[in-house]
This record gives C-alpha cells, sequence and structure tokens, in this order.
C-alpha cells in the first residue's frame, strides 16, 4: 500500500469516529433536553432539573444540559 493510500484511509477512520461522536453528542443533548423542566418566577422563566438519584439544580438550559451529560444523567 503507497503511502497516499494509507492517510486517505486514516482520514476516513478520523472522520467516520468524529461523525459517531457528533451523533452521540446529539442524542446525549436530547435526552438531557427532554429533563429540563421550566418555572416562572416574579414573571421569568426559571429551568430546573432534578435527576432520579440527583440534586434540585436550577440554570441556563445550556448550564443544565451540560450538567446532565457530564454527571451522567443523560
Amino acid at each position: 500500500m503507497d503511502i497516499h493510500r494509507q492517510l486517505e484511509a486514516n482520514h476516513n477512520r478520523r472522520m467516520a469516529t468524529e461523525a459517531r461522536m457528533l451523533e452521540r453528542l446529539e442524542r446525549r443533548e436530547a435526552a438531557a433536553e427532554k429533563q429540563i423542566g421550566e418555572l416562572t418566577r416574579d414573571g421569568k422563566p426559571v429551568f430546573y432539573v432534578w435527576p432520579q438519584g440527583g440534586r434540585y439544580r436550577e440554570g441556563s438550559r445550556s448550564e443544565l444540559t451540560d450538567f446532565l451529560i457530564r454527571n451522567g444523567y443523560a
């Protein structure tokens, strides 16, 4: 096998791995979004999560999504 074919094979494997990783991340983000609830406090929306076996937490949607993914709830 010449070097060009080897480099192309490496590139194709790398791109496939990246596509799988992005797909997995999108699935986890979608699962996390389903767990986020919304309350109204003083006329302003407040987002919260209370995962099974976890602790109650408030924050922005992106903070809560990151929290759920990072701690394995989604």
